[in-house]
């Protein structure tokens, strides 16, 4: 018994994927702690650090597992093509949005916005990903990633800060980098279920062919 090639492609992706959403998120939450120059941020940024190096080892074990499991190789891979030319088209259109939002903040000296702004477009590119990858958290993540800045800008003046960080920098980046946070240890345990399932599914397999379940099991 063995899974198929789209199982397995889709798995690798998720988890690949949770991994670089940990990497960002983790360097956003960084990059504004660090700014802020505080006890509680500092011990915010510790938390954050560790709980994202045990999601990374968590990752890197979901991945490997995925790996080991056996896999139909001779299915069609157009599929997995085609969904990849869709991702690319995406992610160019995310860059490109986030290139010209940046110099137009720039050249109209609004360079306060860019952060925010930035971070509703990544919200945005969620949206189509979650119904492109079959992951309907990603509807929640992408509303998240809006939400948060939008009302950062809303409740916030633009010179208000935390600490030593303007707030429309630091909150949103927070924000933003526990939630992709909270959905790569979501997507993992997916991973984590799959890869388990998967392997229970191989184990009566085995002991079936080998007599020592009942074929009706």
């Amino acid at each position: 018994m063995t899974i198929t090639l789209y199982e397995r492609r889709r798995n690798l992706g998720l988890a690949g994927g949770c991994l670089w959403l940990i990497f960002v998120g983790t360097v956003y939450a960084s990059w504004s702690l660090l700014t802020v120059r505080s006890g509680l941020a500092t011990s915010l940024l510790a938390g954050i650090s560790i709980f994202a190096v045990a999601l990374i080892l968590f990752g890197v074990a979901m991945i490997r597992g995925v790996l080991q499991l056996p896999f139909l190789s001779a299915a069609n891979g157009a599929g997995g093509q085609k969904i990849m030319r869709q991702f690319g088209i995406i992610f160019a259109a995310e860059c490109l949005a986030i290139a010209a939002m940046s110099i137009a903040c720039t050249d109209s000296h609004h360079w306060i916005f860019i952060v925010p702004l930035a971070l509703v477009i990544v919200g945005l590119h969620f949206l189509p990903l979650a119904k492109l990858f079959e992951v309907p958290r990603y509807y929640v993540t992408g509303i998240l990633f809006c939400a948060i800045p939008v009302a950062t800008m809303l409740l916030n003046p633009s010179s208000a800060h935390v600490g030593h960080a303007l707030s429309w920098i630091v909150i949103p980046s927070v924000g933003c980098a526990l939630v992709a946070l909270a959905t790569a240890w979501a997507g993992l345990n997916e991973v984590r279920r799959f890869v388990g399932a998967s392997r229970a599914r191989l184990s009566r397999a085995a002991q079936t062919a080998n007599g020592l379940l009942p074929l009706n099991r």
